[in-house]
């Protein structure tokens, strides 16, 4: 059941209207027993028996820290079984034939042993989201987080709120759990502002990212068309849409469950207007990356190898010793950033290890970029300077999205090889025209897409400068909000490239 599908909407109306219509005690079981609906719907039934050991397991752990505060031994223990646990329960139901495949190349290129053949386990839905939801919960816990869920179910539904269910954001007990059992009393204006959120959403989706999808999938369906610039492009015009389909979706998310009066951490703040890659992710799926900096980088920090490490680069380089130090820290995490993306090493490459690379070599050579500005009197708050750094950092995001949206990592190791061939530089521009304009819906669709883009890119831009865009609309005399409603509906119904494919974090 896709988010942006009719059938959504009705499920959605019809638990809505309930909802408001309930006690308010009886309103997060509820939200238990929509959002186990949901699951059943867009999973498979049987797989709903991982879901429920994970919670059970968690659920067991924390009750033992909070009863045995003092028993250390005990504690760690417990700690390791429930979190070795769902980890094996992640790398089984999701990595094991990139295990397969790994071991499969390197016997081929030594000929050695056999050829495994892939193992198809379903996964539940939504597993990388809720295990790592989980795991927040479950380390939370061992280290002494005070508010132990008692109620299994509340635990399962904290686990498989069905908003969260399509593509996070990542949440955690300690922000979202009072939000989900909290009594809560219809609110007009916080309804409506979550309409107006999901209803732009759903236009950020279904009119940008659906009709991008055409000539994004003629272009990397035939690359070899595409060499010289128009490599650089194909992935430029792809993290668009992958923007507008994966904020869409956010949006939409946020936005109803604003509705159910739950509120959500953000999880995008105007990406494209980050100065450094750093910068961009911590604007983009903020909550995946705070999760693994607060349960990766900063406890492997701590760790005594690291310290060591610390000490080490200090004596041998001086002040930028401590910042070296970390940089194994980095890879650890970054090759956990792609391994989340998925099961293959197209995701370690681009989404893991390009990025590690391209931060690592601008924290390393800080100095002497510092020096060489200065030697050029740029000033870091010059709008040329500032337009080359969100260019350049949106050029080398695109690279690593090239190989997000590549088939496997050597289609994309070899589109990037066509970056070096010349060829006729308007006879893509012709072959793409060819390939996806009639899909796509000619110069009326153009200008529409092309709109929605540039208002999005005013509204990130008013967050940049803390201005709320939710005033924007609300301050608008009553008539002209209506008929700002009434044309995004149009738009939608209109321009909305109905049924072209999900979201392309779906079911992560």
């Amino acid at each position: 059941m896709v988010i942006t599908s009719v059938k959504f909407l009705i499920f959605t109306a019809v638990l809505l209207l309930v909802y408001w219509n309930l006690p308010q005690k009886f309103q997060w079981m509820l939200l238990l027993a929509g959002s186990l609906a949901f699951f059943f719907i867009n999973s498979r039934p049987y797989t709903f028996i991982y879901m429920i050991l994970a919670v059970l397991l968690v659920y067991a752990a924390a009750l033992v820290f909070e009863k045995n505060p003092d028993n250390k031994r005990l504690k760690k223990c417990v700690f390791l079984t429930a979190l070795l646990t769902n980890v094996f329960f992640l790398i089984v139901l999701k990595y094991l034939n990139l295990g397969i495949h790994t071991y499969n190349t390197f016997s081929t290129l030594f000929g050695r042993g056999g050829i495994f053949p892939d193992i198809h386990i379903a996964a539940p839905l939504a597993i990388s989201f809720y295990t790592m939801s989980l795991l927040s919960y479950l380390i939370d816990c061992y280290q002494g987080y005070k508010e132990v869920e008692h109620n299994p179910l509340k635990l399962l539904l904290f686990t498989c709120y069905f908003p969260l269910m399509v593509s996070g954001p990542m949440s955690r007990h300690r922000d979202l759990g009072k939000k989900l059992f909290e009594e809560h009393r219809f609110d007009y204006d916080r309804v409506t502002a979550g309409l107006r959120r999901a209803g732009w959403g759903f236009a950020k989706k279904l009119v940008v990212a659906d009709r991008m999808s055409y000539p994004v999938d003629s272009m990397f369906a035939n690359p070899d068309i595409f060499t010289g610039i128009w490599v650089l492009l194909m992935p430029m015009i792809y993290s668009v849409q992958l923007y507008f389909d994966f904020s869409g979706c956010m949006d939409i998310v946020l936005g109803i469950s604003e509705c159910f009066g739950i509120t959500l951490t953000e999880n995008f703040k105007a990406p494209f207007f980050s100065r450094t890659l750093q910068e961009f992710w911590q604007r983009w799926h903020i909550t995946l990356g705070a999760w693994l900096n607060d349960y990766i980088l900063y406890p492997l920090l701590k760790t005594a190898p690291f310290k060591k490490l610390k000490e080490s680069c200090k004596k041998k380089f001086g002040k930028d010793g401590a910042r070296i130090s970390t940089f194994p820290a980095l890879f650890i995490l970054w090759s956990v950033m792609g391994l989340w993306h998925g099961d293959s090493w197209k995701y370690i490459l681009g989404e893991g290890w390009w990025y590690w690379l391209v931060i690592v070599i601008g924290q390393a050579f800080a100095g002497t970029f510092k020096k060489q500005k200065a030697a050029l009197h740029i000033k870091d708050e010059n709008p040329v300077w500032i337009c080359f750094q969100t260019v350049r950092t949106y050029i080398f995001f695109s690279i690593g999205m090239l190989f997000f949206r590549a088939a496997d990592y050597p289609q994309g190791l070899k589109i990037l090889s066509n970056i070096v061939k010349l060829g006729n530089p308007i006879e893509p521009a012709k072959r793409l025209k060819d390939l996806a304009w009639n899909n796509f819906g000619g110069v009326p669709v153009l200008i529409v897409v092309a709109a929605i883009i540039l208002i999005q890119l005013f509204l990130d831009r008013r967050l940049i400068l803390k201005k709320s865009n939710a005033e924007l609309i609300k301050s608008r005399p009553l008539i002209v909000r209506w008929v700002l409603y009434f044309l995004l509906v149009y738009v939608i119904i209109r321009f909305g490239a109905f049924g072209v494919s999900s979201f392309i974090y779906f079911g992560f």
